[in-house]
């Protein structure tokens, strides 16, 4: 589709797509699901297609739906001019195996549900994983619906759970996960990981080249909040004055007991203060080690809303983004986007792609996975250089001006639907 810009309203040229793009987390809800699948819907359907998100009840993380849902099955609202449906889902802390798995089956029921009966035609049915099982509600509604399907492929699963060590090989999880992969890539119209790698494993598993098109993650640079964190700096730094900051999921394969490790190591130097927000399965052993070793150099605080974990990054000298394994090679976690958005440096724990990334980008330090003395000295040769952290923040913020805008990678993925509705 050509489109025309006319006082920086973006008019379509020709006849629009009807898509109805599946995802089991959308804002409220945070994360880097939440985060794409906003981005994508608002920009499409500001490029004059007609977007219908479906998406469960708002529980992700606390485990609780808010009250303005209760005793409801489904709601249709607006979000942002995004059509979005929203279906029940069976809502519970993600810390047990047996409730998360019920959370995604009770969504790929209620969403099969939802789907089937939307309004209007679909001209295409996009589904984000993971959760990976979601794809089933995709396959069913697009036959139902006789539209083409996409799988947008945040991370390849099973593969990323047994790389970072979470799964073992002989699993049966393990197994019943790659059957189902295959189903799902086999019968998928297109498929689009957000990743290079991803994309070379795919075709190595049989995919043809042709049926894979890569569409990045990013962050809506249009849509930042305005505050300059000084509030929040003030709050959290006490009597330290370099603060090293990892917000988002506090989970297995983040690898954080690296970030304690090194903040044991660095807990005679009164000038670093570690912050880490938010929720998840690590959280409660992560706070117990540091309060083992008697740690006052870092600071654990609950998941906050987007606004408020923006304003935290710009607060930070640093943002800390880690991963548990350098076999992990295929993931680029959206934070590193976010906090280049926000002109912060990165200093990544993580190798592969990410690390390439940082490199290409000159924007911030890297440092192997499970080396809390290798952590401990890139942080504390950090917080000496003022002039070089400028320079890493300002040159993240460059690459994702040039590379990483939604408002572009939309119109990337834009064309893959496009190509696939023909």
């Amino acid at each position: 589709m050509n489109h025309k810009e006319d006082d920086g309203l973006i008019t379509p040229v020709h006849k629009s797509l009807r898509i109805l793009l599946i995802t089991h987390f959308y804002p409220p809800e945070m994360g880097g699901a939440a985060t794409r699948m906003r981005g994508m819907g608002y920009w499409l359907s500001q490029y004059g297609h007609r977007v219908t998100v479906l998406t469960g009840f708002p529980n992700y993380p606390s485990g609780v739906i808010d009250k303005q849902y209760a005793g409801k099955i489904f709601s249709r609202e607006s979000f942002e001019g995004v059509e979005v449906i929203r279906s029940w889902v069976y809502a519970t802390p993600h810390s047990r195996d047996t409730g998360r798995l019920l959370n995604y089956f009770s969504f790929v029921l209620s969403s099969i549900l939802a789907g089937s009966f939307c309004r209007g035609k679909i001209d295409v049915v996009i589904v984000s994983s993971p959760p990976l099982f979601l794809g089933l509600s995709g396959l069913f509604i697009s036959w139902l619906r006789r539209a083409p399907f996409v799988l947008d492929i945040r991370d390849l699963w099973p593969d990323v759970g047994v790389e970072a060590g979470v799964f073992k090989e002989n699993d049966i999880r393990v197994r019943l996960s790659r059957r189902l992969a295959s189903l799902l890539y086999r019968k998928a119209d297109h498929l689009v990981p957000v990743t290079e790698r991803k994309r070379e494993k795919l075709i190595a598993s049989g995919i043809s080249p042709n049926r894979v098109s890569v569409v990045p993650n990013g962050v809506d640079l249009d849509r930042m909040p305005v505050s300059d964190g000084n509030e929040w700096r003030t709050r959290l730094l006490g009597e330290a004055s370099f603060l090293v900051t990892y917000t988002g999921l506090l989970g297995l394969a983040q690898g954080l007991g690296v970030v304690v490790e090194a903040a044991t190591l660095l807990k005679e130097n009164r000038n670093v203060k570690f912050v880490i927000v938010g929720a998840g399965v690590e959280r409660n052993l992560l706070v117990e080690k540091a309060q083992q070793a008697g740690l006052s150099n870092i600071l654990f605080l609950e998941s906050q809303p987007r606004e408020t974990v923006l304003a935290i990054l710009k607060a930070s000298d640093i943002a800390l983004v880690p991963l548990v394994s350098d076999s992990v090679d295929d993931a680029i976690p959206s934070k590193l986007m976010e906090a280049w958005a926000c002109r912060k440096p990165v200093l990544l724990v993580a190798g592969g792609e990410a690390a390439s990334l940082v490199r290409e980008a000159n924007g911030g330090i890297v440092v192997p996975p499970k080396t809390p003395s290798a952590l401990a000295t890139a942080v504390a040769g950090m917080a000496s250089d003022n002039g070089l952290l400028r320079s890493y923040g300002e040159n993240g913020f460059a690459y994702v001006q040039s590379h990483l805008n939604h408002k572009d990678l939309a119109k990337q993925l834009e064309q893959v639907l496009l190509n696939v509705a023909r």
